[in-house]
């Protein structure tokens, strides 16, 4: 499975793919060597306060779009530019709560991120 990390010094987006390593080096187009801290898709569910608050603190704008009476969208936009979307649905209508469905977008969109961005919280 590849993964986007983007270099934290020229915003360059390099698809590398983890072998088991939990820290990569990665060089982008133009010759940055950097490490990327790879966490897993499925194990960011927890992610660590001190990561989140550093990851939060890179975002610049959240927004939230109600897609269909059944489905929300969260987009992060970060300081250097990437972003990421997180999306949240029900089955049935009758389920739907707009603020439940604002939090669980941005925790997909979250988890997206601290995968992308791994470089980023090293």
């Amino acid at each position: 499975m590849n993964i986007e990390s983007i270099c934290p010094k020229c915003g360059e987006i390099n698809n590398v793919e983890p072998k088991g390593e939990k820290i990569l080096l990665v060089a982008c187009k133009n010759n940055h060597k950097y490490d990327h801290i790879v966490t897993p898709y499925s194990r960011t569910i927890g992610i660590k306060d001190d990561k989140r608050i550093k990851l939060e603190e890179m975002i610049v704008e959240k927004k939230f779009h109600r897609m269909s009476d059944k489905s929300t969208i969260c987009l992060l936009i970060f300081e250097n530019g990437y972003e990421v979307e997180g999306r949240s649905t029900v089955r049935d209508m009758a389920e739907f709560r707009l603020v439940i469905g604002k939090d669980k977008a941005y925790e997909q969109a979250l988890r997206k991120s601290m995968v992308a961005l791994g470089a980023y919280l090293v």
